[in-house]
Formats: C-alpha cells, structure tokens, sequence
C-alpha cells in the first residue's frame, strides 16, 4: 500500500472492523467521558464507562483514532523528531471480550503484513513479571527480541487503587546513526534508536489498597499507536515532521517567514507546525483563547507558536494562515473543519495581534526592569520578575533571556522553573477530582435502569414508572412531604438542560402526593434527574405518575431558542461569515449570546441585526424539525455548534419563508423550538459586551420578556419625565439644559472660592514656617479640588518667591493634597514627588509626582491634622 496518513488511519480503522471492532468516531478533545481531565490525552479517555462496565453500549470490541492533546512533553517538541502536543491515537479495544492472545497476534498482522513494516527491524518489550505475554510473542518473534522491563514503563495504573495491567511494546530500531553510539543503547534508551510505535495494555488486575492484585472480573484491552509515527516509519522516514502530516505546514511556514529549512530553523518550523495543528483542533472544538483552564493552555500554545515567527524577525499574524493548511490536510478525516475553518482563522488571527501588541508592551516592561537592576548592580534577574513577565504578560522566558544576555545581564532560570511549578501546580489541583464520585453513581444507576424516553418534543403531559428516588446523593426507598430529592422515570415530557437550553419546571403526582419540579438535567447519557420538592404525601419507588409541564414557561423558552438561531443568522448577515457561536444561555427570562467577533458592535450594527431578527419574526416563517443523516445536514448548510459531538443521525430546525424551498436558516439542535416565527411576537436586544479576547456577548428577550423589558424602561422614562416636569419628547432637552446650568454654575462657584482664596492669600502666608532655613506654608482648605489647591500654590509662590507648599482639602470623606516648590528649592535638591509620598504613607494614602510639583490623596481623616502639623519630617532634600 502506499503508506501515507488517510490511507494508514483507513487501514488501521478497517482491519478491526474486519475483526469485529465497532469503529467509534473521535471525541472532543474536551473530554465526555471524564470530568476531571482537562483534555483528551488518550484513545481510552472517551470509553471510560465501557472499561468499568458502567456503559449502554452494546459493542464488546471498539476501534477509533482519537485527537489527542498533552502538554506534558512541550519543551521537547521540535528538538527532537518525535515529540508532539496534538496528535491522532489509533486504538483498538476490548471490554471483557479477547485478550492477550488475539491483541498481540493482530498487532503484529497489522504492522507486519498490512503496513509492510521489516521483521527484523520490530522489538518486544514485555512486564517482567507477565509470563503471558511472553509466551504469547515467544510464538512470533525470537527469545532475543523480547525485553522484559520493570512497572515503571510496562505496567498501567489507573490510580493508587482500581483497574491495572501489564503492558507490551512495539518498538521499531531506526538505526545506529540516530542512536547514542552507547554500548548500552537498546529498547528503553531514551535516544531516538529504537522508537516505541504501539502499547498494549493488558488491564486484567484490580489493586487493593494494601497493593495487592485481585484478577478483574472483565479483562479488557486499551492499545494506543501513534499516527503520526506508524506514518513515519512505513514510509522509511526517521522523524515524524517529514510526513505528509507536517510537510505542507512547514514549507508553508517557511515561506511566509523566508527562511530555509536547514539546521537553524528546522526545530522552530518543527514547533510551529504541532502548535499550528494543536491550535487548530482546540478551536474546533469550542476552545476560546482565554486567562484560564483549556483557554489559557490555548493561548499559551498559539503564542509560543507565533513567537517563533518573531524571533525569525517576521512582526505579522501567521498561524491563522497555516490553519487553512491543516485544515486540507485533516479534512478526509475531519470534513467537519470545512465549516469551521474561517471562524478558526479569525480567532486565531484576533490573539495573534493581541500578542504581538504584548510583545511590544512587554518588550518596555522588561527594558524598565533592566535599568532597575542596573541601577541596583545586580546581574540576575530574579525568577519571579521573569515569570511574572511570563505568566502575566506572556512574555517568553528565553526572549527575556535573550534580551537580558544582551544587556549583560542573567535571568534565575532555576527560580523561573521553581515559580512555574509553583503556578502549574495550583493549575492542576484547581482542576484535579472535580465531581468524579457523582459521575460514577450516575453511571451505576444509567446502566441499571436504562435511557429515559423523552416525550417533550410531541407534549408535555404524561404517565411514567418511577424506577429510582435519590436523596442527598444516595438513592432511597420514597421521599415524604417536604423532602427534596431526584426522581427518575421511565419517561418523561420534561427537558433535562442541555444545548445551553434549561431545563423545565412542572408538577409530579399521583393519588398519594405531589411534588414541584423545579430543575430537570442529565448527569450521563440520557438519563433524566428530575429535582423535586414534595409538597404533601409520599413517593415510593414502582409508582406510576402524571408528570405535568409548565406550559407558560416551556414557551417562552421555546421563544428564546428559537431566537438564538435567528439572532446568529442576522450576526452574520450584519457582521460576516466568521461569527459562530461560543456559548448560550436559553432561559424562559432571556437568551444570552456568545459569539466570536472582534470588536464591539456599533449601535447601528446592533440595530440593524434587531431589525433582521423581527423582519424575519413579523415574516411568520414556518420552522421545520427534521431528523436526517448528518452528511445530508452538512451538505444543506446546516450550522454545528462548536465543540458538540455528532451521531451519524441529527436532528435540525429549519426556518423557511413561506411556500419557498430557498433556506433562511437551518442549524442542528436539540433544544425546544415553536412552530413558527410570529409565535415569538417581539425580539429586543438588552446588551451587548466582552467575554473574553475575539468574544462578545448579547443579552436579549423575546415575547413576553421582552414585552416586560421594555414596560420596564417606559415606567423608569416616565419617572424621569415628571421628575423633570416635562413630557417624553423633551427629557433629552431638559437634561441638557440643566446640565448647561449645573455647569455654569459650578463656574461661578469656582470663580467666588478663587477670589476667597486670593483673598486669603495674605493670612495663608502668615502660616509659613522655617525649617531650617527653607520656607514651608502647610494650607488646609475646605471642599477644594486639586485645581484649586495647585492655583492657591501657584499664587503663593509667585507672593513669596522661595517656598515649598503643601495644599490639602478634605470633601466628601476624601482628602486630596499637592506638594509643589519653586525652582530654587528644587536645584538644592528638595523633590516633591518624595515629600508627597511620605506624607502621603502618614495618612494611610497614595502620592507622587515630579520634583517641583506632586499629589495624592487619602480615604482616611484621622491622621491629617497630626501629618500637617508635623510637616517638618517630611522637608529634606534629595542626597
């Protein structure tokens, strides 16, 4: 076969299925099956349930190639040939199927046959202690290329406790001249020889807290293999960057930055196109650049790419063009990136130009922090300034090493890393066991009693079997009069919140009692937890029950989905083909909107987009929900949200102008929609605002909500018009008016305190003191502002000629102060930048400035009268 990566992945997919593997698409690299990662970093992550028999699935036997992302080895990647951030993970599985036997002897068919890979170059590591799968490859390969290693590489732990297993290794040798030349040089060394290419992870223990083993009642198996370097060695390449994969990004990325790929740029072209990839896929799957969790792993990814660039000494976005690369690299396996690719470039190009503004803002920060340590004489940067560089700004180590080096001067790499351990440590434990206990027993429960049929999309009333009642986390017998608790039913009209949508509030009864249902949500699957409060009498187990939704409320929200597709079909009618959705809320009260867009959005923009949206309501169009193959979907134009993973079959609301076939607008969702556009009556838009770099959000109401907002504004306009004494079409100018009065007014008013004080000038200059020689006047002035403390100064010293004045004011529970001193004092050395902030830590306040003028201010009075009088302490010059 001709071994390149679409052909591979299909070999790889297909030989399993042959073997009776279902094949299961890629999950998100926001992982479903496990709350507690933060991303998919293996192929096993998304058949967590299956391997602890807590799954519906009925397939015993699974094949995928999974997108996976780690950090874990990100300071090797680009220096050495086969480190990466983001890449594919073809595996095959067992769930209590076959085992040892049937794993090993299909792997080895598959690289040795299918593939075409050379016997005599394959190895076989094995756990020490598995005489199993010793015997199993004895049977293959000869005694002397199997290597038998310790737990520390070849035996897989889930945790302390819990399912573990030995493992086996395929390790490929490609040769001495990419070894370390070391006698010793075998499987394990950590040179680029011998380049491990599929693990095989037999789970078949269970160990105890005493470590123990006890045998597993299912044996599974979880293999991984690397696409990109089962690529690489089938087609006789010895670094995974010369792959079709990377190839095309590299070269790309070269000739946008001019530089050769030789020896000096190789490792940061290399960089560039993992991080490119990496960057691509998160996006895809609904990661937003941000300051936390997977956005700040993004972000950090996406400039330390773009930063390479910078260092060729190219000052441009770039990584959003070789998105587009990727992307025709990844489409055979991922055709869903076609739609999301534009929206992909805008915000990747959106932080590329955010970052190259911080590079240019930490570039002065850091030249500020160089003169301070010159000024010091000290030669090393101290680690935290240089993470804090890193962390808060996001400003690169080894550029601030540079730059230091340049200035002859270090940087504390060890207190740099120790910093970073510190940060990455509180990262980890913010992210570490969250709601893994409640997964589980939800797992536990979902297989016992099966998938809830929902009913809500044809009515909301109906007649279910209560199958499990849940109080304070455990499941119980009944619930009585005014316990709350969970109920699961066999079926149900109510919607468990899902798709941004709530879920639905209603009643639940029977002769023998009633309860409020006042939240409904799916913790796995499509099992439905129903929140109730029981009102009066008892619910047990087995019962049948009415379940009752609230209707009013199931239509208003109804209204505001329906209003979240139109909102987003006029964004982009407005503003462009790039927005997409990044998030919603849809309540019965309003819709929030997240969306990516690069600034915000005029009042005019936002008007029109209104308009579009109540054109399209008072249009009455018929909305049609359909259930069709997804290829079909895509294929009409059908808009996926971001990061949501799709079955082969989904389900799409369509909005059509009457008696036409044309489109207006057609997405895949499962939320709860009306039936046509007039039913939602009235669309306003209450706000609009930024979440987050390339992201803006709009708040808004529909039918009755909005109704109720705009009564709401129209009683407060109406408050302000008899406040006002005047009618609606004149407030605007009545304000005005009274603002032109306030203004002139507080004029006259300045005016009268300044002729006062020239007035009082002469009795202020009474008050001067000599210390030592030099002319001090403290004044102290009743509701003055700044402006006129540094007129009263001004005045002063142009009476007295030589004299340092301290002007303080005290209004509204805040004191402000200026220091200011005339030049002859300032050339013997007195600064009043320095005067204004001793004084000002005296009144637990905040002060400086330059030498001949300064100010500040307090919010504490007490210490004013005693900082005043004392007002020699503060009189020194500069040494």
């Amino acid at each position: 076969m001709n071994n390149n990566s679409v052909q591979i992945r299909k070999a790889f997919l297909d030989f399993f299925k042959q073997n009776g593997a279902t094949i299961v698409a890629s999950d998100s690299l926001i992982p479903s099956g496990d709350s507690t990662l933060l991303f998919t970093s293996a192929g096993m992550v998304q058949f967590k349930q299956n391997f602890l028999g807590q799954s519906k699935d009925t397939f015993k036997r699974a094949t995928s190639c999974q997108k996976c992302f780690r950090t874990s080895d990100i300071e090797q990647v680009g220096l050495t040939t086969r480190h990466l951030t983001f890449f594919e993970m073809l595996g095959n599985f067992s769930f209590g199927d076959y085992f040892k036997k049937e794993a090993i002897a299909w792997s080895w068919e598959f690289l040795t046959k299918n593939i075409g890979l050379p016997v005599e170059k394959l190895y076989i590591s094995i756990y020490k202690d598995d005489d199993e799968a010793g015997k199993i490859w004895g049977k293959i390969v000869p005694a002397s290329k199997i290597i038998k290693m310790g737990a520390d590489t070849n035996f897989w732990n889930m945790g302390d406790t819990g399912p573990c297993g030995p493992c086996s290794e395929i390790y490929i040798d490609l040769g001495p001249d990419v070894g370390c030349g070391k006698p010793s040089c075998g499987v394990g060394c950590e040179c680029d020889r011998y380049l491990e290419i599929w693990n095989l992870v037999f789970t078949q223990f269970d160990r105890q807290a005493d470590s123990s083993l006890n045998p597993l009642p299912q044996k599974n198996i979880d293999t991984g293999m690397g696409l990109e370097r089962i690529t690489a060695t089938a087609c006789g390449k010895k670094s995974i960057f010369e792959t079709d994969l990377f190839v095309p990004i590299m070269e790309n990325a070269a000739e946008i930055l001019k530089v050769k790929q030789d020896k000096s740029t190789t490792s940061k072209l290399r960089m560039i196109a993992d991080h490119c990839r990496a960057v691509t896929f998160l996006i895809s799957d609904g990661i937003i650049p941000s300051n936390e969790g997977r956005g700040y792993v993004l972000r950090r990814i996406l400039r330390r790419a773009l930063r390479q660039g910078k260092i060729f000494g190219y000052s441009k976005p770039f990584i959003n063009v070789l998105a587009e690369t990727v992307f025709k690299i990844m489409e055979p396996a991922y055709p869903e990136l076609s739609s999301k690719l534009s929206n992909i470039q805008s915000i990747i190009k959106v932080e590329e130009e955010k970052f190259l503004e911080t590079l240019e803002s930490g570039t002065e920060i850091l030249s500020e922090m160089i003169k301070v340590y010159k000024n010091k004489k000290e030669v090393v940067i101290s680690g935290n300034d240089v993470f804090k560089l890193y962390d808060t700004y996001g400003f690169p180590q080894d550029l601030t090493k540079e730059i230091a080096a340049e200035n002859g001067l270090k940087i504390d790499e060890l207190g740099f890393k120790a910093a970073q351990a510190k940060a990455q440590k509180k990262s980890r434990a913010a992210w570490g066991g969250s709601g893994e206990k409640d997964v589980s027993f939800y797992a536990a429960l979902y297989k016992r009693v099966g998938e809830t049929v929902f009913e809500g999309y044809e009515t909301l009333k109906s007649v279910g079997k209560v199958l499990a009642l849940i109080k304070e986390g455990k499941e119980v017998s009944e619930l009585k009069a005014n316990e709350d608790g969970e109920i699961v039913v066999s079926n149900t009209p109510f919607y468990g919140e899902s798709g941004g949508q709530v879920g639905d509030k209603g009643n639940v009864s029977n002769g023998n009692f009633s309860a409020k249902v006042f939240d409904v949500f799916k913790p796995v699957g499509n099992l439905f937890l129903h929140k109730v409060k029981v009102g009066q009498g008892c619910i047990k187990v087995g019962q049948e029950v009415n379940l009752e939704v609230d209707f009013s409320r199931r239509g208003d929200i109804a209204r505001h989905h329906t209003c979240v597709h139109l909102l987003q079909k006029a964004l982009k009618d407005v503003l462009g083909d790039h927005i997409a959705q990044a998030g919603s809320l849809v309540s019965d009260e309003y819709v929030r909107f997240d969306f990516t867009h690069f600034s915000a959005l005029t009042k005019e923009d936002l008007l029109k987009v209104e308009h579009k949206v109540n054109d399209v309501i008072r249009a009455n169009m018929p909305i049609t929900i359909e259930t069709m193959d997804i290829k079909k979907a895509r294929n009409l134009g059908a808009v996926a949200l971001f990061g949501e993973k799709y079955g082969e079959l989904v389900r799409t609301v369509t909005v059509r102008p009457a008696g036409k076939d044309e489109i207006y607008s057609m997405e895949l969702c499962g939320g709860t929609h009306i039936n046509r556009t007039g039913d939602i009556g009235f669309f306003k838009i209450i706000s609009e605002y930024s979440v987050g770099a390339g992201v803006r959000r709009i708040e808004a109401a529909a039918g009755r909500a909005a109704e109720n907002y705009v009564l709401d504004e129209e009683t407060e306009i109406l408050k302000i018009a008899q406040a006002l004494n005047a009618s609606k079409t004149e407030i605007f100018d009545k304000i005005q008016k009274q603002k032109a009065e306030i203004k002139n007014l507080e004029q006259e008013l300045a005016l009268l305190k300044s002729r006062q004080i020239s007035q009082d000038i002469n009795s202020y200059i009474k008050s001067a003191k000599n210390v030592d020689g030099v002319e001090v006047l403290p004044v102290f002035i009743e509701g003055a502002d700044i402006k006129t403390l540094r007129d009263l100064s001004d005045k002063i010293k142009g009476k007295m000629g030589s004299v340092i004045v301290l002007a303080a004011s005290e209004s509204e529970g805040k004191i402000s102060f200026i220091v200011s001193i005339t030049s002859d004092y300032v050339k013997q050395g007195f600064n009043a930048g320095n005067i204004a902030k001793a004084f000002a830590s005296d009144i637990k306040g905040s002060g400086g400035g330059k030498a001949d003028f300064a100010q500040g201010g307090s919010k504490s009075l007490t210490e004013l009268e005693a900082a005043i009088k004392n007002i020699n302490k503060y009189i020194k010059p500069q040494k």
